[in-house]
């Protein structure tokens, strides 16, 4: 079962919405779907380039985090612990590496929309 769910799974659904996004990008500035920060709302062309940016970025980072949780499962079957402590493991690097990529996304698309249209 861990080898569904685990960190690896984060990297997944981080895969999945970059594709999605990317494939299907916002058409229009909306508060329902895409990249919704203030930054990126500012007029069509932040819009597009945010929610591109974004895409691209969050497929990135779910393929490091796919990889890295593969291994991480790798190490974590090859020690031998009680089933609580694993579980209780498995819980703190799934809500950390989801919370760290969405920062991570976040932080990287804001420099990037800075960069790209200064003021």
């Amino acid at each position: 079962m861990e080898w569904i769910i685990g960190p690896q799974m984060v990297g997944i659904i981080f895969i999945i919405a970059g594709w999605i996004q990317k494939t299907w990008p916002p058409k229009n500035i909306n508060d329902l779907y895409g990249y919704r920060m203030p930054s990126s709302k500012q007029n069509q062309q932040t819009w597009d380039e945010a929610n591109r940016y974004s895409a691209r970025y969050m497929i990135k980072a779910g393929i490091f985090i796919l990889i890295a949780g593969i291994v991480v499962t790798i190490l974590l079957n090859t020690i031998s612990m009680p089933g609580r402590i694993k579980s209780a493991i498995w819980i703190f690097l799934m809500l950390a590496t989801a919370m760290g990529s969405a920062i991570s996304i976040i932080v990287s698309t804001e420099r990037h929309i800075e960069k790209t249209f200064p003021k």
